[in-house]
């Protein structure tokens, strides 16, 4: 799924009108196309944007949510707010925004990763279609992930935890935040290419995930890096390996678990950012030069660099769709192969 290289499109400049009577007349010729385009622009500019998270405060994914929220604001001049609306494995989040209306002066977002293409196929009746139900505005950024243990485990590698796993099957057990979230895949993924069977344990998030760990009432966490560094280096947490094609830069000294375990597979899950479908194309249009601007700022990049993740920027909605729609149809294949089902 690593296979789509896009490049980075930097933003065109707009030349300075000079003073003198050469300017006057470029300036006069220009009058129409400058106030068009403020015309255009001021539809965002007055809105109130929503971004809803299908997830709870204090996450990864409502963590970078807030992030785009402030630098979407600061860029568009439109009012952004997140409104967390956790529950139903993201569908509740989903369905809202997809019922919602774009005409009014406030405008839904929805702000989710990859579990929005893993549910319609693990839960009957999601009550949303992927694609036809949603228009892609932009990704917002890699979401990287950490295999960790308590700091005093005996479990000092990934290979170490294959090899117990190995020897006492289903006794050891790992969580993860959630069904059909990328935790949980990265897991059923270690499981699958060491040929091993653990005890997997959902769980609702970070914070739950924590608690289970420090009270040693599980074995293994499959949790974000953006989660588990602080920790990681506080040394709270013992980091057995990074999900991922590469060592993270965060924590460069902390071996990937396709180092470990050869067959591996590269999973790259990520957030991003989706429109209601009935979304005017001159609006996402619109949204889509907004968050390029944020997502080239310095102190976006910054935020990336903070989690070790990377972020793809698209040259136009149309190659945004084209990218979501091949990407999205690869985790609902791998989803149907996995056999989850949640009723």
């Amino acid at each position: 799924m690593d296979s789509h290289h896009h490049r980075t499109h930097q933003p065109s400049s707009f030349r300075t009108v000079r003073d003198g009577a050469g300017g006057l007349l470029l300036a006069a010729s220009l009058l129409v196309p400058i106030w068009g385009f403020a015309q255009e622009a001021s539809p965002l500019a007055t809105r109130k944007i929503r971004l809803v998270v299908p997830f709870s405060p204090g996450g990864s994914v409502d963590g970078l949510a807030r992030t785009v929220a402030e630098a979407l604001q600061k860029s568009s001049g439109a009012s952004v707010i997140v409104d967390n609306k956790p529950g139903a494995g993201g569908n509740i989040a989903a369905n809202q925004v997809a019922k919602s209306s774009s005409s009014g002066d406030t405008l839904s977002l929805l702000v989710t990763s990859i579990n929005f293409y893993v549910n319609p196929v693990i839960v009957r009746n999601s009550g949303y279609d992927a694609f036809k139900d949603f228009v892609p505005v932009a990704h917002l950024g890699s979401m990287p992930y950490a295999f960790v243990v308590p700091p005093d485990s005996n479990v000092d590698s990934l290979k170490d935890y294959v090899a117990r796993a190995r020897a006492e099957p289903g006794k050891m057990s790992w969580g993860f935040g959630g069904n059909g979230t990328l935790g949980h895949f990265l897991g059923m993924a270690l499981e699958e290419a060491s040929k091993t069977k653990g005890n997997p344990i959902s769980y609702r998030g970070g914070p739950d995930l924590l608690a289970a760990l420090g009270g040693k009432h599980i074995d293994m966490v499959v949790m974000t890096v953006q989660s588990a560094a602080p920790l990681i280096k506080q040394g709270r947490l013992k980091a057995l390996a990074f999900a991922g094609p590469q060592r993270n830069k965060v924590l460069p000294q902390v071996p990937t678990a396709m180092e470990q375990i050869p067959d591996y597979p590269q999973l790259n899950g990520y957030v991003f950012m989706l429109a209601p479908a009935g979304a005017p194309d001159a609006l996402v249009a619109q949204l889509h030069q907004e968050m390029n601007r944020v997502l080239r700022s310095d102190a976006f990049q910054k935020r990336l660099d903070a989690d070790g993740a990377t972020v793809q920027v698209f040259a136009s909605p149309a190659e945004a769709k084209r990218y979501f729609e091949s990407d999205g149809a690869a985790w609902e294949a791998l989803t149907r192969r996995a056999g989850l089902k949640v009723e």
